[in-house]
Order: structure tokens, then C-alpha cells, then sequence
């Protein structure tokens, strides 16, 4: 099948690590770019750098779904890791795909204005390490009632939806950044998410720049609070955050 139309060079993807694990509890996502493509397979570059040792720990053949836009609608693809590309380090891997091509209207996440307790960790190249990190703070939080070891959660203004958060965020930050992100919502336990930078635009501040990130690891019970929570906000707001 040719996927021409659809995908081009350079084009953002979000690549999604599906499972068949019966009650799965979480998602993990990945941005790529498209960098060409053949009958059965495409080829993506991911922009976290970080070399082996902080590359994402795909196994052989583990199912992943492709999500991208086109001419303003969605797109869906299903396929499975195939391995790397190129030397050792590259970020380039392979995919093998299906002609499972869905091609659909995207729907926006409600988002809020809110000031929230908040808690992040940001660094460059570190994905695997923040992903461990984001591990090991969900066994504490699970097995835990007692959060002081997270310190203190200043209040600040964010905006907030079951897909990502924006917050004014010290420089330097680029792309790709990824930021290990702890969110108090008023009950707990803490929302912990690992959120990777897709913006950023300057603020009245020389020192800090506002920046969209997306949940790249969230916990699927979770979401679900995020959703809820923006939801009934909105709701008691009468519908004035967008």
C-alpha cells in the first residue's frame, strides 16, 4: 500500500507503544518524525539524542500505533518495532506497518486556566532516565501516604488537559525537552506524568518561556482524573475555560 499521500518527509508523528497485556494501567507515546517509507515498513527518526544509553527500551516486535494529521484530519496506523537504523546511536528505527490506515475528524481535549500545585524536572537526552524515574515515583506514590518526600508543591498557573500541560518554565528549553511533572490537583495522590516539550514562545520575562508539553507516560487511571477533573472545573467555571 503506498502511503504517499498521506505521509511526507519530515512530517510529526506520535508513536504510541500499544500492548496486549490485559489490564494495561498505563500509556506510553513517543514523537518521531516520518523519514521515508517502503511497501510494508517506515522509517522514523525520534529527537531526544541521549545515545544508547538513554534511548527508548523498545523490544523486537512490540505493537506501536502511528498517529499523525493530514489536510486537517487525523490518522491512524498500526504496526510493530522493527529495530534501528543506521549506526549505533541513531535515533532512526524502523516500523513495520499494517493496511490498517484510519483516516478520521480529531477532536481538541478540553483544557482550563487553573493555578495548581506543580513539580518538574526538566532535562535534555535523558528519556530513558526520566522514564525510570517516572517508574520509581509511581511505586511511591502507590505504596505511600505520606508524599512529603516530594517537598513542597507551589501553586502556579498552568493549563491543564487529559493530553498535556502549559506553564512558564525557566530557559533554556528547547523541543523535545522532556520534564518529569508531579501535579496536586487538592486529593491525592499526586498526578505523576513524564511530558516532553512540543512548544515555546517568550514571556514578559527574559528568563522564562511558556511551554506546551504532552504526556508522553501517564497512568490510563490517571488520565481518566485529568479528564474528570477539567471536565467538572469547566463545568463549575460554566463552560469559560477553553
Amino acid at each position: 500500500m503506498s502511503y504517499s499521500k498521506y505521509f511526507k518527509s519530515g512530517q510529526k508523528i506520535l508513536l504510541t507503544v500499544s500492548t496486549a497485556v490485559p489490564g494495561s494501567d498505563r500509556t506510553d507515546s513517543l514523537t518521531a518524525y516520518f523519514l521515508d517509507s517502503g511497501p510494508d515498513y517506515f522509517d522514523l527518526t525520534l529527537p531526544y539524542g541521549g545515545g544508547d544509553n538513554e534511548s527508548f527500551p523498545f523490544a523486537d516486535d512490540m505493537p506501536l500505533v502511528i498517529h499523525s494529521e493530514a489536510f486537517g484530519l487525523g490518522l491512524r496506523l498500526s504496526g510493530r518495532f522493527s529495530g534501528r537504523q543506521g549506526r549505533q546511536g541513531s535515533q532512526a528505527i524502523r516500523v513495520s506497518v499494517t493496511e490498517d490506515l484510519q483516516v478520521f475528524q480529531r477532536r481538541a481535549s478540553p483544557r482550563i486556566d487553573i493555578k495548581a500545585g506543580l513539580r518538574y524536572t526538566k532535562g535534555r537526552g535523558t528519556l530513558r532516565t526520566f522514564h525510570d524515574q517516572w517508574e520509581k515515583n509511581l511505586q511511591i506514590l502507590q505504596n505511600s501516604k505520606d508524599f512529603s518526600k516530594f517537598g513542597a508543591f507551589p501553586h502556579r498557573p498552568i493549563n491543564l488537559s487529559s493530553g498535556g500541560i502549559r506553564f512558564d518554565i525557566k530557559s533554556p528549553v528547547d523541543i523535545a525537552d522532556i520534564c518529569l511533572v508531579l501535579i496536586d490537583l487538592g486529593t491525592p495522590p499526586p498526578i505523576c506524568a513524564l511530558a516532553e516539550v512540543v512548544w515555546t514562545r517568550p514571556t514578559e520575562s527574559e528568563e522564562r518561556f511558556a511551554a506546551g508539553m504532552r504526556f508522553l507516560s501517564l497512568l490510563d487511571s490517571d488520565r481518566d482524573r485529568l479528564g474528570m477533573f477539567v471536565r467538572d472545573t469547566r463545568r463549575i467555571l460554566g463552560g469559560e475555560n477553553r
